[in-house]
């Protein structure tokens, strides 16, 4: 199973993965200061407008940062339509997070359904999430 986790996001909600079961999850880790995640997270964006949050929820876990206003930087920049959480050295930990950006896809019944690590087009993430 994904292990769980409870972070709040930039726009102050809190996020439990584990309130997700039922549908397919999507959870991207990044850098602020990450050049290749800048590249690929705005195909979230494309992503976001190709499936509807029914079919997928998308989130985006920052890891490795100073400060929030250097995330917060990162998301205005980019015009991100996903919510951006806040993550820490736990899930850095529990998803065994070695280079950014690192990208699961969680399954409806909560289980890790694929990895994938360094650049990744919308379509590919859409191929692994359909």
């Amino acid at each position: 199973d994904a292990p769980d986790f409870v972070l709040p996001s930039l726009d102050n909600k809190t996020y439990q993965l584990s309130e997700y079961r039922g549908k397919e999850v999507l959870v991207y880790f990044f850098a602020p200061w990450c050049s290749v995640c800048r590249l690929s997270a705005d195909n979230l964006n494309d992503l976001r407008e190709a499936r509807s949050d029914d079919e997928l929820m998308i989130m985006m876990v920052a890891l490795s940062f100073e400060d929030v206003a250097e995330v917060r930087a990162f998301v205005q920049d980019l015009n991100l339509k996903v919510p951006v959480l806040l993550g820490n050295e736990q899930q850095a930990s529990d998803y065994q997070i070695v280079g950014f950006p690192t990208y699961y896809v969680i399954d409806e019944s909560g289980k890790l359904q694929s990895r994938s690590m360094g650049y990744s087009t919308e379509l590919g993430m859409r191929v692994r999430t359909w």
